[in-house]
């Protein structure tokens, strides 16, 4: 009896055991009905050809599966395999073949055969000359870890790209397609955009060193290269202007960035709807010739040689200042502030003034070099949106209206009224002022045994007020022209920037080595000088810094 029971269960388990190998066969099964992936599915599945190279057929099911090709079954595109074992070089896959019987929702074939004859008549199908032997193929950028579909691009986006090889199904197509054929990733996203691109035109084996020299490294220089180091998805990539498959030559009418197509092509993707046709008809790359190129080779040139030769000469100036002026303190200490008497330097309305210079021009120079600066991916607390975006660039042009404003202000203040005509003419530079330029470097440099006396403003003040005056007005001058840049020409558009980022950079090196220096940082100063908030010099830096113009300061406070 107990034999027989014995039995019952163990045939029990083992119908059990078959059920359960029938049902993962059958899973398996319907998983892969061609059962290709019983080869397929190891990692070192391949051959080796006469030459020696291995050829590895793994295929890793779940990411397939999670693929845009997902839903195929393998011999939907590799049709020449009939048996297993087959033979172990197929024909090569035809994409422009028709993948699905029927679509879902036009209920026509599918195809991609009107993207593959847009490729071959654009300039990546056509063959050149004799020697050009490389052309890309679908595989050439489609490949297989970018089959991933395209959910979650931003719609308009999506639809706009859809569109360009759908035209005869319209908008309403694209979207359903979208629906339909869309998972949760997303994957053509900018940055992988630009490395289809960039792996070839980066390649001077297939494009050539012209090419290879010019094409990303020039847009890359551009506002839009910009944008796209610091990710902002808003900007264009190479694809977004150039088109996907039918990509012809600037001279070919058919060519989105022909000039009688390029007005449409920048302003109907969202980006410079407004723009004058001499803005969108210049380069986008910073590929000038003749001219224009020389007008950008200078304008760069001489800005750098006039950076290295200013921030140079303070540099150096104020090191020799330190040095002397350490030594004076040493042996002349400075008196403390109970022994002084102070007296007024700036009245509340140039003190005023001066604190908002100071907060806009931070702010003005802190949001300018977001724009250059890649985002601090490591610093949590800072979004990568606020380097490049639209709060960055009303940020700045908020500053840079209240450093107009008040410098529109001074002008005012400097015409208009008394003191503020004394202080103008006080600032303009006279003969004297190279007199103690000479002088007091030969001080700085003990071959002479005292120091000139200087006037009520100082060379060191008088170069910095005429350069800040000139900088604020270059700067407004060329932030205009950026502000209004789709009105165009391009080009000059392009040399405003240019000079404005370097006008910038030598603007903020000068406020930082000189004036930082000389009012804060100098010895007997650091760390701060307090005139900026109280309004008063002490009687000791003015018989050191303005000796020769000492009566000039009457109106005395009590420290």
């Amino acid at each position: 009896m107990k034999s027989k029971s014995t039995k019952m269960l163990i045939n029990s388990m083992l119908k059990l055991v078959i059920l359960v190998l029938l049902a993962g066969f059958s899973g398996a099964l319907m998983a892969d009905e061609e059962n290709c992936m019983s080869c397929h599915q190891y990692k070192l599945f391949g051959r080796m050809d006469a030459t020696g190279e291995f050829h590895n057929y793994f295929v890793d099911e779940a990411a397939f599966q999670n693929s845009v090709h997902g839903r195929l079954t393998c011999t939907a595109c590799h049709s020449d395999v009939t048996n297993i074992p087959h033979d172990p070089t197929p024909r090569a896959v035809d994409c422009a073949q028709s993948c699905h019987i029927e679509d879902p929702f036009s209920g026509t074939p599918f195809s991609h055969a009107q993207v593959a004859e847009n490729l071959d008549a654009s300039i990546h199908g056509m063959k050149q000359d004799d020697s050009d032997e490389f052309k890309p193929s679908c595989k050439n950028c489609h490949i297989n870890p970018q089959q991933i579909s395209t959910e979650g691009l931003i719609f308009s986006e999506v639809s706009g790209n859809c569109s360009k090889c759908h035209q005869p199904e319209g908008l309403a197509y694209a979207i359903k397609h979208m629906e339909f054929h869309g998972n949760s990733h997303e994957f053509w996203t900018q940055e992988r955009k630009m490395a289809v691109c960039a792996n070839c035109h980066t390649d001077s084996t297939l494009v050539g060193d012209i090419f290879k020299d010019n094409m990303v490294a020039s847009f890359m220089d551009t506002y839009h290269g910009v944008g796209f180091t610091h990710g902002d998805d808003r900007l264009p990539v190479c694809s977004d202007c150039h088109d996907y498959h039918s990509v012809f030559p600037q001279s070919d009418v058919r060519s989105t960035v022909h000039p009688l197509q390029v007005g449409e092509t920048c302003g109907g993707i969202g980006c410079h709807e407004d723009a004058s046709d001499s803005f969108v008809t210049g380069t986008m790359h910073f590929r000038y010739t003749g001219w224009k190129s020389q007008v950008l080779f200078w304008v760069k040139n001489v800005y750098i040689l006039l950076i290295i030769g200013v921030i140079g000469f303070m540099l150096l100036h104020n090191f020799l200042d330190f040095l002397k002026t350490r030594k004076v303190l040493k042996a002349h200490p400075m008196p403390p502030s109970s022994e002084q008497r102070f007296f007024l330097r700036l009245n509340k309305s140039e003190r005023i003034s001066h604190i908002i210079v100071f907060i806009s021009f931070s702010g003005l120079a802190v949001t300018g070099a977001l724009l250059w600066i890649p985002p601090l991916n490591d610093v949590s607390w800072v979004p990568d949106w606020l380097f490049l975006g639209a709060l960055r660039q009303w940020i700045h042009r908020i500053f840079a209206i209240a450093l107009t404003a008040v410098s529109i202000y001074h002008i005012g203040y400097a015409v208009f009224t008394r003191r503020g005509r004394r202080l103008l003419w006080a600032m303009v530079p006279k003969p004297v002022d190279a007199v103690n330029i000479y002088h007091n470097l030969g001080y700085l440099l003990n071959l002479r045994k005292e120091a000139p006396k200087m006037p009520f403003f100082n060379y060191a003040e008088k170069m910095e007020y005429l350069a800040f005056a000139w900088g604020t007005l270059v700067m407004t001058a060329t932030g205009i022209i950026l502000w209004l840049e789709h009105l165009g020409p391009k080009f000059w558009v392009d040399v405003a920037r240019l000079v404005h980022s370097l006008e910038a950079i030598l603007a903020v090196l000068a406020i930082i080595v000189w004036h930082f220096y000389l009012v804060h940082w100098r010895p007997g100063k650091f760390p701060m000088s307090r005139t900026w908030a109280t309004g008063y010099i002490s009687e000791h830096e003015i018989e050191e810094e303005h000796g020769l113009d000492a009566d000039e300061f009457t109106e005395e406070y009590d420290a």
